[in-house]
Parts: C-alpha cells; structure tokens; sequence
C-alpha cells in the first residue's frame, strides 16, 4: 500500500509540477524509480513483481498508451532486476543510478517501438535523444531518491 500511495504522489508530481521541466526533450522518470527501486529493495521477489506492475499501471492511468503498457515494460525490468540481483551492490550509488539508466533506457526505447509498430514512425532522432536524456536525468535522481525513500521507511534496508 505504502508504494502504491508512493506512486500515485509521483504520478501527481508527473503530471504537474514536473510536466514542463525537459533536458533537450528527456524527462525525470519518478514512476520507474519506484519501480526499479521496489525490485531492488523489496522483501521477496513476488512483492516485487507485484510492486513493478501496480506501479506501471498507475503510469498507464497518466498516459495516453494503452492500459497496460508500462505495467508489463515496469514488470520486465523488475524480473531482469530480480534476475541479476545477486551481482547489484544495491547500497552502491553507481550502481542505482546504472540500474536506474538502464531500466529507463529500455523503457524507453521499447515505448518508441511500440509507437513506431502501432501509430507510425518515430524519427530515430527524437526517440534516440529523448531516451539518453531521460536516462542521463533519471540516472542522476536516482540515488537521492533512494536516500529519501529509505529515509521515509518506504523501503527496507
């Protein structure tokens, strides 16, 4: 519940206050950091799956993509998080900001895909630029929004 309620603030600051902020057309991807960091940090690895789809749906609500969408791309970079979490050193800030990168990346570049195959084409240049800097800007957060979630006992050490 603490993450779901978590998600829907940041889904909130998404919407709004973080709406118009862009680094050459990457934006700060709060949801994902949820995500990313609940497969990370959660207790057992079905919480986690559990956590990384809830928190997708609640971006599917906040985006014009189909319902869906983000659960299952949130729930794939749980499981691939799950999957490696033996060689993550969770506790390295290098390590959440290169997990978090990551994860946005493939996000991203799967969201562009599904675009492309569905509605029509999405210029390489758009798509390639807009990934990179919302990874470079997600990957930067990341490591303060972890101290703060750990901070708030949103999650366990």
């Amino acid at each position: 519940p603490k993450v779901l309620l978590l998600a829907a603030a940041c889904l909130v600051a998404e919407l709004t206050v973080l709406d118009d902020l862009a680094w050459l057309g990457g934006r700060l991807e709060l949801l994902l950091l949820v995500s990313v960091f609940a497969a990370l940090f959660a207790r057992d690895r079905r919480q986690a799956l559990i956590a990384c789809w809830c928190v997708g749906l609640v971006k599917d609500l906040g985006s014009a993509g189909p319902l869906g969408l983000h659960a299952v791309l949130f729930l794939g970079v749980g499981w691939t998080i799950l999957s490696l979490k033996q060689l993550l050193f969770r506790e390295s800030v290098i390590m959440q900001a290169g997990v978090a990168a990551a994860g946005c990346a493939a996000v991203a570049i799967t969201t562009a895909l599904f675009v492309s195959v569905t509605v029509g084409g999405v210029p390489a240049s758009l798509w390639v630029t807009k990934t990179l800097m919302s990874a470079l800007v997600t990957a930067l957060l990341a490591p303060a929004f972890v101290r703060l979630l750990i901070t708030a006992n949103f999650l366990v050490r």
